[in-house]
């Protein structure tokens, strides 16, 4: 169902042909899937796909990838992992960007985070080169809202539209929204369940109403 919903949020805004398949890497009760464009039990990894720059001979290549897994209560299939970067070519090392999500990163850098290959005269006059020696500008781990609040794959669709970088499909904000309210909500529920003290508090100020 995830990826069948990846897979259509792409095909209808920015993408042709993306097929998200899935994955499990791993068996018994801490099962671990991979999500995306044309994953393999050979491979495990992703393969990026085409998008249609706005600026014509150019190239533009997109790649998103997810990692699910269980929940604690073993009931819902969380986001372990997820990676939505933009490249030049389908081989480059190098992108423009890319938006990272790690569930409790151990490298003490943001679960969720925003990566820019540039450069910035004022990042290379105040690093300080006896702490971080040749440390550039896309080695910043930019916070984007951590587990429950990070951009969400539509978020990222969204800005490569705005900023006129890509050409999209009629109708693509609604496509946009409706999958951004989903993952709102999604992210909602889940954190009370998380926090039900929190809930407990909204329930006995605002109390519950049923019907419309």
């Amino acid at each position: 169902m995830f990826g069948k919903e990846i897979q259509s949020l792409l095909n209808s805004t920015i993408a042709s042909h993306v097929q998200i398949k899935a994955v499990a890497l791993s068996k018994g009760d801490d099962r671990l899937f991979t999500l995306g464009h044309l994953v393999s039990k050979h491979t495990m990894t992703a393969q990026r796909f085409p998008l249609k720059p706005k600026r014509e001979k150019t190239g533009l290549w997109m790649d998103v990838s997810f990692q699910l897994r269980l929940d604690a209560e073993r009931e819902h299939l969380m986001v372990h992992k997820s990676f939505f970067g933009v490249f030049g070519s389908q081989d480059a090392k190098h992108g423009l960007c890319h938006y990272d999500y790690e569930r409790d990163k151990p490298d003490g850098y943001p679960d969720a985070h925003l990566q820019i290959d540039a450069r910035s005269d004022l990042f290379d006059a105040v690093n300080d080169p006896r702490c971080d020696p040749g440390r550039s500008l896309a080695q910043l781990h930019f916070p984007v809202g951590g587990k429950r609040f990070r951009p969400c794959l539509e978020d990222v669709i969204e800005f490569l539209v705005v900023e006129r970088l890509v050409q999209a499909r009629d109708g693509y904000e609604k496509v946009l929204e409706a999958g951004r309210e989903r993952f709102r909500k999604n992210q909602l529920m889940a954190a009370m369940r998380r926090d039900r003290a929190t809930v407990e508090v909204f329930v006995e100020r605002y109390g519950v109403r049923t019907g419309a």
